[in-house]
């Protein structure tokens, strides 16, 4: 639903581009207000879906600046950009329900921005590669162990999704101008640390969140249906940056993992009856 009224919005302001900055300032008002009332107790109890909704119409919108250029200031665009690192800076003052949901509009605004190219992006690279690095982390010794629950498990691999998305789209719209040598040999380390995540979050056979609301994770996905998305956004960004760009060790790393999900039984079982199943049919 949301994404339906996002593009039926974009595509409205895309035919009347006169009317594309006032939309964009009511969009972005409306949505720093009610990112205001989501952290407060009395916020109504479907804050969380109204903040995405605004969110997913604000970025459709932002889609549309390449082509009408003429009819949007920079400033907007940078108004934007910073309120997304705020709320990224912020989210860890918030619970996980509350977190999950800024993290999920900043990083969504932060993809679509990065559909505005180089001449937008490049001076906010430096600043974009540190954010990236803190939420791609190298996996630590508690990712390898039963120590986390399966509702951390489901935020961890959120965050991560999440900033894979951006990292996509900054790679598909900002190639081959910024990705120079050092920016793909950063990225390329990211993209690994991700990639041990997996693997690490893989070989725990973590059971899925079987009574967590449909929104736990802001988008109505299950712990499994969290990680595969997170497996897709890895493999996706490794193929837009490159075979080229990207280590003899990771490329190895990176074969083993897909065939280990592909042609393995117990690869990507998701729960003990998955597993169960599996077994038995060989």
């Amino acid at each position: 639903v949301r994404l339906s009224a996002a593009w039926t919005l974009r595509c409205f302001c895309y035919s009347t581009p006169l009317r594309l900055p006032k939309v964009l300032l009511n969009l972005v008002e409306l949505l720093q207000n009610d990112l205001t009332a989501l952290s407060t107790p009395a916020a109504p109890s479907d804050i969380h879906l109204r903040v995405l909704g605004r969110a997913y119409g604000l970025t459709g919108l932002l889609s549309i600046i390449p082509q009408r250029p003429l009819y949007v200031s920079y400033d907007i665009s940078a108004n934007v950009f910073y309120i997304a690192v705020q709320l990224l800076k912020r989210a860890g003052e918030h619970d996980v329900k509350i977190a999950k949901v800024e993290i999920e509009v900043a990083w969504t605004m932060i993809a679509s921005l990065m559909t505005l190219g180089p001449n937008f992006v490049r001076a906010h690279l430096p600043q974009l590669l540190v954010l990236w690095r803190n939420a791609l982390p190298k996996p630590t010794t508690k990712d390898g162990l039963s120590g986390r629950s399966p509702t951390e498990w489901l935020f961890l691999l959120s965050v991560r999704e999440n900033a894979l998305r951006a990292i996509h789209s900054f790679l598909m719209h900002n190639s081959p101008t910024l990705v120079t040598a050092d920016v793909a040999r950063r990225i390329t380390s990211l993209l690994t640390n991700a990639l041990q995540f997996a693997s690490a979050f893989a070989g725990q056979r973590v059971e899925d969140v079987t009574d967590a609301p449909p929104q736990a994770d802001g988008r109505g996905l299950s712990l499994v249906g969290v990680d595969a998305l997170f497996r897709a956004r890895v493999f996706r960004c490794f193929e837009t940056l490159g075979v080229a760009k990207v280590a003899e060790a990771t490329q190895s790393a990176l074969l083993q993992s897909a065939i280990t999900l592909f042609a393995s039984p117990e690869g990507y079982s998701g729960s003990s009856v998955q597993a169960a199943i599996a077994a038995s049919s060989g």
